[in-house]
């Protein structure tokens, strides 16, 4: 088998340092419950993007009372 080119495996490197990677399990059976969902990872990052903010938001409505 031949080996990746290092120019390959240099520009594989500089775009996933553009990325946190976090891996999360989920129950069984969760997957068949997104099927639906034409792109899984945009759907999770949105979600825990809002989610972020409005925690953020929070916060800061709790600093100003």
């Amino acid at each position: 088998m031949a080996e990746t080119p290092s120019y390959t495996r240099k520009a594989v490197k500089k775009y996933r340092s553009k990325f946190d990677i976090i891996q999360v399990r989920f129950p069984k059976g969760t997957r068949e419950k997104m099927e639906d969902i034409e792109n899984i990872n945009d759907y999770i990052v949105k979600c825990v993007l809002d989610s972020l903010n409005d925690e953020k938001k929070n916060e800061k409505e709790k600093n100003h009372e």
